[in-house]
């Protein structure tokens, strides 16, 4: 029973490498059609003064945006992001070699106008040779909108 289980295990491993296609100068497979790696924009939460999460947020607190890759690449990625709406401001940011993520950390600022507001949060460019979202997938994220109360 045991020969037989070597035996299917042999044919996946045979089939699996056989499906790629040979690179005639290195004779290694070929994995060209790949999608390329790509950041997007993940958990979004707040914070009150305090650095504690709430729900909703106000004038004077914060967005806590998580700009994030599926798999650590070599190397910094720098991404560009930029705001328009109620807040106007764009800047960048950098996930570190080695990690997945980083937090850019909006403050909503304190403006005395009546009635909160809103604003989209956009990835607009990227380095490393990375992508912004996912190649044809719906689910990744590179805008989102932002809202928040008056705190009077």
């Amino acid at each position: 029973m045991k020969t037989i289980y070597k035996c299917l295990a042999m044919v996946m491993v045979v089939g699996v490498f056989s499906a790629c296609e040979a690179d005639p100068d290195e004779g290694l497979p070929n994995f060209d059609n790949s999608l390329p790696l790509y950041v997007q924009i993940g958990p979004v939460s707040n914070s009150n003064a305090d650095g504690d999460i709430i729900t909703d947020p106000e004038e004077g607190d914060e967005f806590n945006i998580t700009v994030e890759l599926p798999e650590v690449v070599y190397g910094d990625v720098n991404v560009t992001w930029e705001m328009a709406g109620n807040m106007v401001s764009s800047g960048s940011a950098v996930i570190s070699e080695g990690d997945l993520n980083t937090m850019v950390v909006i403050p909503i600022p304190d403006d005395g106008v009546a009635g909160g507001g809103s604003a989209s949060f956009t990835l607009t460019a990227v380095d490393n040779g990375l992508t912004l979202g996912r190649q044809n997938a719906t689910s990744s994220i590179i805008s989102t909108d932002l809202t928040w109360e008056d705190n009077q």
